[in-house]
């Protein structure tokens, strides 16, 4: 039984031996980002951001916020 995400992969070329999962996931990426709104983009980046915020350590995220909303002057 095939699907039709089966690859050819030719492993003797180095050009060619991408995952095929890998080039599945680009796939389906590519798909999304190219068919969503601009909304529905910044919306995706603002979960991201939020979830790669959260992981990082207390002090770290203090000296994010601090970088930017501690100065002087904000532009």
């Amino acid at each position: 039984m095939s699907d039709s995400y089966s690859y050819d992969v030719d492993i003797t070329d180095p050009n060619d031996v991408e995952d095929p999962i890998d080039r599945m996931i680009r796939d389906l990426v590519d798909y999304k980002l190219n068919v969503c709104s601009v909304q529905e983009l910044l919306a995706m980046a603002a979960s991201h951001m939020t979830r790669d915020l959260e992981d990082r350590a207390l002090s770290e995220v203090q000296a994010i916020h601090d970088e930017f909303f501690s100065r002087e002057e904000l532009h």
